[in-house]
């Protein structure tokens, strides 16, 4: 089969990953999942730790893609950040607890992958919110590592869940965390005067 067996696992391996975690996923099952023999597996891979390396490589990849492609659009900055919120928000929505709960363990196995992804994603959001800044669109008083320790603490929240006993609707929790983060305490998502005073 090939490449199209190599593909099958990698398929295999993100769905189960994504719907069970890291630790509940074995070599069986991957294989079963992806109709192949445990034969074909280990010509590819040597263990479940490198073909889920290679697989979450991939997916942070696409990650980061679209989040630069994003954040190049032709569209106000404040549309931007709207649309990026929901995107990353919505993205989170769609993993189990477990694999969530896995992925952010410092000390895992996979602590190196994250660690180089993290590195990447701050310099781009960094670039991102200064390159907003020099044009004005955002506060002028606030420094942009502040804004970025901010949108960190932000979604570091999101992903532990700590909002979650607040809202019945996950779309209500996304809504009123971005028109917090977009016009503060004393904003108004409906009145514009607020939006050089309070955006971030």
């Amino acid at each position: 089969m090939g490449k199209d067996a190599k593909k099958l696992l990698k398929d295999a391996t993100w769905k189960l990953v994504r719907d069970r975690g890291f630790k509940a996923t074995k070599v069986q099952d991957i294989c079963q999942e992806a109709g192949v023999s445990k034969m074909t597996f280990y010509y590819y891979y040597k263990n479940k730790q490198e073909i889920i390396e290679d697989v979450l490589e991939e997916f942070f990849n696409r990650i980061i893609e679209q989040s630069e492609e994003m954040m190049k659009k032709d569209i106000p900055f404040k549309e931007k950040i709207m649309e990026l919120v929901h995107w990353k928000a919505d993205f989170v929505m769609t993993m189990s607890p477990t694999f969530v709960e896995e992925l952010y363990i410092s000390a895992g196995p996979y602590v190196e992958l994250m660690r180089n992804v993290m590195i990447r994603v701050q310099k781009m959001t960094y670039d991102f919110y200064r390159e907003g800044k020099e044009k004005g669109e955002i506060n002028r008083g606030v420094e942009v590592n502040v804004i970025v320790f901010w949108m960190n603490i932000v979604s570091d929240m999101i992903v532990e869940g700590k909002f979650n006993d607040l809202f019945d609707d996950p779309k209500e929790m996304n809504r009123q965390i971005r028109d917090l983060m977009l016009y503060g305490v004393l904003g108004n998502a409906e009145d514009e005067d607020y939006h050089d005073l309070t955006m971030f």
